[in-house]
């Protein structure tokens, strides 16, 4: 199983610009790029699978879907075939849904991206 500790440490390893970002469920920021991370374990075992939930929310729609490619090159594994490894857990990931929507209501877009992540801890 995947943590968050886990997802935000990967996507702030990679993409430093989104340090302090990335939260866990909700966001209350509003005025400036959020990444929202909700992960759902389906199975266990030697090697579990869950479901990550991306949902970046910005005021502009064009550097929204920019961060929504971003990050599923990073959490789609399947051109290069290779597994993202972290000290504690690594994980190959599949694009498996998505979407988009703009939330009237705070005058942002909201950009979702779901994937499957197969992961197996590390000793």
């Amino acid at each position: 199983m995947i943590t968050g500790r886990e997802i935000n440490q990967c996507i702030t390893d990679n993409y430093p610009g989104l340090i302090g970002k990335v939260y866990p469920l909700f966001t209350t920021v509003i005025d400036d790029l959020s990444v929202v991370y909700s992960i759902t374990t389906v199975s266990g075992g030697y090697v579990a699978q869950d479901i990550l939930q991306l949902r970046i929310f910005d005021s502009d729609y064009d550097v929204a879907t920019e961060w929504k490619r971003k990050l599923i090159n990073l959490f789609s594994t399947e051109k290069e075939n290779k597994a993202v490894v972290l000290p504690t857990i690594s994980f190959t990931g599949a694009l498996s849904g998505g979407g988009e929507m703009f939330r009237d209501d705070l005058q942002i877009w909201e950009i979702t991206a779901i994937f499957v992540l197969k992961t197996k801890e590390r000793d």
